[in-house]
């Protein structure tokens, strides 16, 4: 839970190394806010109030530095989460004392700051205060549970941190690296403050170092050496505290009073930047897929502060008061954090994937930033690249792939395979790149290829490109059967406009018919998806006479196409259109069959029926009919459940897209992968017949490394069984590779399809789609928007604590509801949503 208030600054303090003086310049800090509160007029000081908690505080009490707080005991409050007495890392500390309370998890200690930093707010009912959280050890001490770290355990605070150096020997090394790890995962150093060492002088380098970086720096008198009884050496502290708080920075080891004012400073600097960026973006920036004439308003803006695993930390303008009677301002206490958490639905639009700030993915690209940077490509190498094409070579192009080409996004990727499959059907049946003429792709209505021009010209005409003023929608899309649970029944439906026949008497008896066609209930989602099954049914021969024939009415009108194109099983940004699988093989085995049609008088192959009866014995590195292209931009790497598609249709591509979760969604890289007998197309001596193309960040370095390390990842938890619970919601065991499962519970799916006001559900891997009915349907609905809107107002909380409470943030499209997870996210968090889904749905009716 993000913790952000107007009047209730809280930062977070981390220690270089033990035995820096941690607790003894926090507890300094917490005096000289409380000083500083002191200090005001009677009308600013009422009710402030500081705050100190040790969530894990180790060692006896009576040796604790927060005794040094009563000079100012009504303005300071201190709390400790967990105490226990061995003076060691907190890990250690709790197996020492197992009579005492210890928290299960690492969240649940988090939880405990967020709740300790709520009360507080609650406490002082809307005036100022400061609440300090000192934590243990150093930067990288273990966390009470492994294997995290506590820099990484606490990261989902993101908590505005002052570190304090380390001014022993080893100190400069120890502090610069203690910074960088904090930088690394997202936090905002606040401050650094250093104990002076008259011998080390560590100040005298670190001082500079930070100031470079804008960060505020202070050197501070150490305190005095411990001699005689304790009784006096506390005297003595307390003198040094006295003393410290007071002291200005021009003075000796002065500056933790100008430290405090410091960190108010920067609090108010915060919250004035937040409140003022909705409009400054409004003023400066040109979204994608935005009408700026629609979202116009500071309150339609969200901030995104940070995001770390599932969530965003975002603000929204509240908006003005709409009368008179709204104008009492609330209390902070009513107001709460200005910066709540949103589930991202939209999975960062489609490219998140191993959660927000992995650290792992992070490691990765700073590894590869700070040996590469970028290098030029042509005709070179470098690790990260080399091992990611054998990599991808090895799974999604198993058996079939022999070359991958690199570039930047999905639309230049998409862009490459175009111009492989093309080239290389020109060849073969007798045109040649210029000279080519009106040569035109098959794909499916509804799908989406990006937005370049030339993948713009791969799809139907839309709204995505039909005013894009050089569009020219260069082929023929099919209307592809969509899968989708209707009335709690798992169907196959046909789409419009095309006409379909009557199905064959052995189907018809069990099919209704529909507007578009006709709907065939199936007894399981399993059988569905069993291709292998499917393949000599009825209606396989049905869809293999309906793509034929179309195909043979399109070339007598004189058509000439160069490749199929299509997103396997799931149409993304289309609307989250599942294609029956089935429809989908057919048409790869109709298109490799037909080259006598696409041919022509070119086609040295044999008829029809011959070719389709052959093509079990079809070697996969080679092309027939057309080459196949399946776009895996958006639903390839495991998005829904599965390596690759092919291993869903049973048919190999000739060229496949990755991109968007090829790098966890870190960085954008795409890789086109393609079979030797497309790269051939393209060998010769002579210059021109190269694949003429390329980009400046081609292979980059960076994004090459996180791809490698996403990819690891993401073979780790399939190899240690970290989806066996979502598979056996769907009663799909590990190694099962045809069955498809989901992280949405299967009953969840089928119960709100029979819902009031819903066309049909879908969900596989991380998806789940929900169509309202809508009149009109498409992009251009906006069906959707009301209900998202509803259910982003709406907090997802766990009774049980395992996680802390948020919103759920998506995009409509047209009418149609989709959510998108991680591969991470948590079963509570997946069961939690469902039930708040199921509660607005029932609104809706």
């Amino acid at each position: 839970m993000p913790l952000l208030f107007p009047n209730f600054r809280i930062h977070q303090v981390f220690g270089a190394n033990t035995d820096v003086g941690k607790t003894l310049l926090t507890t300094a800090l917490v005096r000289a806010t409380a000083s500083r509160y002191a200090a005001s007029s009677n009308e600013q000081k009422q009710g402030k109030k500081v705050f100190y908690l040790k969530p894990v505080s180790t060692g006896p009490d009576e040796e604790s530095d927060v005794r040094h707080t009563k000079p100012y005991s009504s303005l300071i409050e201190t709390h400790n989460l967990y105490q226990y007495r061995e003076p060691m890392s907190p890990h250690l500390a709790a197996q020492l004392a197992p009579d005492l309370p210890f928290p299960k998890t690492n969240d649940e200690l988090v939880r405990g700051i967020e709740n300790y930093a709520n009360s507080c707010v609650k406490s002082l009912n809307g005036n100022a205060g400061a609440l300090f959280v000192e934590t243990a050890g150093g930067v990288h001490s273990p966390a009470l549970h492994p294997p995290h770290t506590q820099s990484t355990f606490l990261r989902s605070l993101r908590l505005p941190s002052i570190l304090v150096a380390s001014p022993h020997l080893g100190g400069i090394s120890t502090t610069i690296s203690s910074y960088e790890s904090l930088i690394m995962r997202g936090y905002s150093i606040s401050a650094v403050l250093c104990l002076y060492d008259s011998y080390y002088r560590n100040d005298t380098f670190l001082e500079g170092y930070f100031k470079d970086r804008g960060i505020g720096y202070w050197t501070v008198k150490p305190p005095p050496e411990k001699y005689g009884t304790l009784a006096e050496d506390a005297v003595r502290l307390g003198e040094w505290y006295s003393e410290v708080e007071k002291l200005e920075r021009r003075e000796e080891g002065g500056g933790v009073r100008e430290a405090a004012q410091w960190l108010e400073e920067e609090h108010a600097q915060r919250l004035e930047n937040l409140a003022g960026m909705p409009q400054r973006t409004l003023d400066s920036v040109w979204w994608p897929f935005t009408q700026h004439g629609l979202i116009n308003k500071k309150e339609d803006v969200m901030v995104v502060d940070s995001a770390y695993g599932d969530n965003f930390d975002s603000y929204y303008t509240r908006p003005i008061p709409a009368s008179s009677s709204d104008t009492a301002k609330p209390t902070l206490a009513e107001e709460g954090s200005l910066l709540n958490s949103y589930f991202d639905g939209s999975a960062s639009w489609f490219t998140q994937s191993h959660g927000h700030a992995n650290e792992h993915l992070t490691l990765a690209a700073a590894t590869a930033a700070g040996r590469y940077g970028h290098v030029l490509f042509p005709s070179g190498t470098h690790e990260p690249a080399l091992h990611l094409a054998e990599k991808l070579k090895s799974t999604v192009g198993k058996g079939w792939a022999d070359r991958v080409f690199y570039s930047d996004n999905g639309s230049t990727g998409i862009e490459v395979a175009l111009k492989m499959a093309l080239r290389a059907s020109g060849r073969r049946y007798g045109w040649d790149g210029e000279m080519g003429g009106e040569v035109g792709v098959i794909g499916l209505r509804g799908g989406y290829h990006g937005d370049t021009i030339g993948s713009m010209d791969a799809s139907e005409a839309s709204t995505f490109n039909k005013a894009v003023d050089w569009y020219k929608g260069r082929g023929h899309w099919f209307s592809p059967p969509v899968v989708q649970f209707v009335d709690g029944k798992p169907s196959v439906l046909t789409t419009g406009p095309d006409e379909w026949s009557s199905l064959p008497p052995s189907l018809s008896s069990s099919a209704r018919s529909t507007r578009d066609g006709w709907s065939l209930p199936f007894s399981t989602l399993q059988d569905i998806y069993d291709i292998p099954s499917r393949r000599s049914s009825a209606l396989a021969a049905y869809y293999r006479e309906h793509i034929r024939s179309t195909l043979e009415g399109l070339m007598k009108e004189g058509r000439q196409f160069g490749a199929l194109i299509m997103e396997p099983v799931c149409l993304g940004a289309g609307g989250m259109v599942f294609v029956d699988p089935l429809f989908q093989a057919c048409l790869v085995e109709v298109i490799r069959a037909s080259g006598d049609i696409f041919g022509g008088k070119h086609h040295a192959g044999k008829r029809h029926t011959e070719e389709l009866d052959g093509l079990s014995s079809r070697k996969n590195e080679q092309w027939t009919g057309l080459p196949i292209i399946y776009d895996e931009v958006f639903s390839g790497l495991h998005r829904f459940g599965y390596l690759s598609a092919a291993s869903v249709l049973t048919h190999t591509p000739d060229i496949a897209v990755y991109a968007k979760i090829l790098t966890g969604g870190l960085l954008p890289l795409s890789a086109t992968v393609a079979s030797s007998s497309i790269f051939n197309s393209f060998l010769s001596d002579q210059k021109v017949d190269a694949l003429l193309h390329g980009h400046s960040y081609t292979a980059n370095p960076i994004g090459c490394s996180v791809a490698l390390k996403a990819i690891q990842i993401l073979e780790d938890q399939e190899a240690k069984g970290g989806w066996d619970v979502e598979r056996g919601m769907w009663g799909v065991s590990r190694g099962d590779e045809s069955g498809r499962w989901s992280f949405w519970n299967r009953d969840f799916v089928k119960g709100v399809s029979q819902k009031k006001g819903i066309k049909g559900g879908m969900a596989m891997g991380t998806v789940f789609a929900l169509e309202l009915e809508d009149g009109g349907g498409g992009y251009s609905s906006h069906a959707a928007l009301s209900f998202l809107t509803n259910l982003r107002q709406t907090i997802v909380a766990s009774p049980a604590g395992e996680f802390a409470p948020f919103q759920i943030h998506s995009r409509p499209l047209g009418n149609v509801v989709y959510i998108m997870t991680s591969s991470f996210t948590k079963p509570a968090v997946m069961r939690a949503m469902e039930e708040t889904i199921l509660n607005e749905l029932d609104k809706l009716a």
